[in-house]
Protein backbone atom coordinates (compact mmCIF):
# COMPACT_ATOMS: atom_id res chain seq x y z
CA UNK A 1 0.00 0.00 0.00
CA UNK A 2 1.05 3.55 -0.89
CA UNK A 3 2.38 5.40 2.72
CA UNK A 4 1.42 8.31 1.31
CA UNK A 5 -2.63 7.90 0.98
CA UNK A 6 -2.41 6.73 4.80
CA UNK A 7 -2.92 8.42 8.17
CA UNK A 8 -0.64 6.79 10.14
CA UNK A 9 0.08 6.35 14.29
CA UNK A 10 2.88 4.97 15.90
CA UNK A 11 2.33 2.56 18.60
CA UNK A 12 4.23 -0.60 20.59
CA UNK A 13 3.68 -4.54 20.21
CA UNK A 14 2.43 -5.74 23.49
CA UNK A 15 1.66 -9.33 22.43
CA UNK A 16 2.31 -11.83 19.97
CA UNK A 17 0.83 -14.75 19.03
CA UNK A 18 1.01 -17.04 15.41
CA UNK A 19 0.66 -13.68 12.76
CA UNK A 20 -0.98 -11.76 14.65
CA UNK A 21 0.27 -8.67 17.35
CA UNK A 22 -1.30 -6.53 19.25
CA UNK A 23 -0.41 -2.89 18.87
CA UNK A 24 -1.48 -0.57 21.46
CA UNK A 25 -1.66 2.80 20.65
CA UNK A 26 -2.93 6.38 23.00
CA UNK A 27 -5.30 8.78 21.53
CA UNK A 28 -4.65 12.46 20.77
CA UNK A 29 -6.58 15.31 19.74
CA UNK A 30 -6.33 18.13 17.40
CA UNK A 31 -5.44 20.12 20.14
CA UNK A 32 -1.84 18.61 21.23
CA UNK A 33 -0.65 20.08 18.30
CA UNK A 34 -1.92 23.64 18.84
CA UNK A 35 0.12 26.01 20.39
CA UNK A 36 -2.87 28.06 22.83
CA UNK A 37 -3.54 24.20 24.46
CA UNK A 38 -2.92 25.42 27.69
CA UNK A 39 -5.02 28.38 27.85
CA UNK A 40 -7.75 27.18 25.39
CA UNK A 41 -10.68 25.95 27.14
CA UNK A 42 -11.21 22.81 24.62
CA UNK A 43 -7.17 21.75 25.09
CA UNK A 44 -7.33 21.71 28.96
CA UNK A 45 -10.57 19.25 28.05
CA UNK A 46 -8.99 17.43 25.53
CA UNK A 47 -5.76 16.68 27.96
CA UNK A 48 -8.24 15.51 30.67
CA UNK A 49 -10.02 13.36 28.67
CA UNK A 50 -7.76 12.20 26.24
CA UNK A 51 -5.60 9.02 27.63
CA UNK A 52 -7.22 6.48 26.23
CA UNK A 53 -5.24 3.66 25.39
CA UNK A 54 -6.27 1.43 22.49
CA UNK A 55 -4.99 -2.02 22.04
CA UNK A 56 -5.68 -3.74 18.28
CA UNK A 57 -5.01 -7.05 17.07
CA UNK A 58 -3.35 -6.84 13.43
CA UNK A 59 -1.83 -9.17 11.02
CA UNK A 60 1.86 -9.02 11.21
CA UNK A 61 3.01 -8.64 7.68
CA UNK A 62 6.30 -6.75 9.27
CA UNK A 63 7.94 -9.81 11.96
CA UNK A 64 7.10 -7.43 14.81
CA UNK A 65 8.41 -8.34 18.03
CA UNK A 66 7.04 -7.56 21.43
CA UNK A 67 7.86 -3.82 22.83
CA UNK A 68 8.67 -3.30 19.02
CA UNK A 69 7.32 0.42 18.26
CA UNK A 70 5.93 0.31 14.94
CA UNK A 71 3.61 2.35 12.41
CA UNK A 72 0.46 1.68 12.09
CA UNK A 73 -1.84 3.22 9.02
CA UNK A 74 -5.40 3.45 8.02
CA UNK A 75 -5.95 4.35 4.16
CA UNK A 76 -7.39 7.79 4.16
CA UNK A 77 -10.23 7.41 1.84
CA UNK A 78 -11.63 5.02 4.38
CA UNK A 79 -11.78 7.56 6.99
CA UNK A 80 -13.59 9.88 4.29
CA UNK A 81 -16.46 7.04 3.17
CA UNK A 82 -16.50 6.05 7.43
CA UNK A 83 -17.48 9.83 7.87
CA UNK A 84 -19.53 10.21 5.11
CA UNK A 85 -21.62 7.02 6.43
CA UNK A 86 -21.74 8.02 9.85
CA UNK A 87 -22.57 12.12 9.32
CA UNK A 88 -24.00 12.05 5.49
CA UNK A 89 -26.28 9.20 5.28
CA UNK A 90 -28.18 9.38 8.16
CA UNK A 91 -29.14 13.09 7.71
CA UNK A 92 -29.43 12.78 3.72
CA UNK A 93 -32.16 9.68 4.68
CA UNK A 94 -33.76 11.57 7.28
CA UNK A 95 -34.67 14.87 4.54
CA UNK A 96 -35.70 12.36 2.08
CA UNK A 97 -38.32 10.88 4.03
CA UNK A 98 -39.60 13.73 5.24
CA UNK A 99 -39.71 15.51 1.48
CA UNK A 100 -41.53 11.93 0.31
CA UNK A 101 -43.59 12.45 3.55
CA UNK A 102 -44.70 15.61 2.48
CA UNK A 103 -45.09 15.20 -1.00
CA UNK A 104 -47.20 12.18 -0.64
CA UNK A 105 -49.47 13.98 2.39
CA UNK A 106 -49.49 17.42 1.26
CA UNK A 107 -52.13 18.26 4.74
CA UNK A 108 -49.78 16.36 6.67
CA UNK A 109 -49.83 17.33 10.49
CA UNK A 110 -46.28 18.75 12.47
CA UNK A 111 -45.94 15.47 14.50
CA UNK A 112 -46.43 13.50 11.34
CA UNK A 113 -43.48 15.08 9.73
CA UNK A 114 -41.93 14.93 13.15
CA UNK A 115 -42.44 11.11 13.00
CA UNK A 116 -41.42 11.11 9.03
CA UNK A 117 -37.94 12.58 9.59
CA UNK A 118 -37.29 10.53 12.49
CA UNK A 119 -38.26 6.98 10.84
CA UNK A 120 -35.62 8.14 7.87
CA UNK A 121 -33.16 8.90 10.63
CA UNK A 122 -33.76 5.57 11.80
CA UNK A 123 -33.01 4.22 8.42
CA UNK A 124 -30.14 6.13 7.82
CA UNK A 125 -28.78 4.65 10.99
CA UNK A 126 -29.82 0.99 10.05
CA UNK A 127 -27.80 1.28 6.46
CA UNK A 128 -25.09 2.32 8.54
CA UNK A 129 -24.91 -0.30 10.77
CA UNK A 130 -25.26 -2.89 8.26
CA UNK A 131 -22.73 -0.75 6.12
CA UNK A 132 -20.29 -1.15 8.73
CA UNK A 133 -20.87 -4.61 9.18
CA UNK A 134 -20.32 -5.48 5.27
CA UNK A 135 -16.52 -3.43 5.52
CA UNK A 136 -15.31 -5.12 8.58
CA UNK A 137 -16.03 -8.81 7.44
CA UNK A 138 -14.58 -7.81 3.60
CA UNK A 139 -11.41 -6.37 5.77
CA UNK A 140 -11.96 -2.96 4.31
CA UNK A 141 -11.93 -1.64 7.69
CA UNK A 142 -8.83 -3.41 9.55
CA UNK A 143 -5.50 -0.76 9.78
CA UNK A 144 -2.35 -2.64 8.40
CA UNK A 145 1.46 -2.93 10.13
CA UNK A 146 3.46 -0.44 7.70
CA UNK A 147 6.90 -0.83 8.78
CA UNK A 148 9.18 -0.99 12.57
CA UNK A 149 10.07 2.29 13.61
CA UNK A 150 12.22 1.37 16.37
CA UNK A 151 13.23 -2.33 17.94
CA UNK A 152 14.65 -2.09 21.75
CA UNK A 153 18.34 -3.65 21.92
CA UNK A 154 18.60 -6.64 23.82
CA UNK A 155 21.18 -6.45 26.46
CA UNK A 156 23.26 -9.33 28.14
CA UNK A 157 24.89 -9.07 31.28
CA UNK A 158 28.32 -7.60 30.67
CA UNK A 159 30.83 -8.61 33.26
CA UNK A 160 33.86 -5.97 33.85
CA UNK A 161 37.29 -6.80 35.47
CA UNK A 162 39.22 -4.45 37.42
CA UNK A 163 43.14 -5.33 37.07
Amino acid sequence: MNQSNMLTEIGRVVAKENDTVWVQTQSKTGCSSCQVNTVCGSGIVSKAFSHKVFVTPLKNKVNANIDDEVEVGIPDNLVVRASFMVYLVPLISMILALLVWQFWLTNSSELSSILAAATGLAIGFVVTHLYSRYAAQNGQTEPVLLRIVKRPIAVKQIETTVD
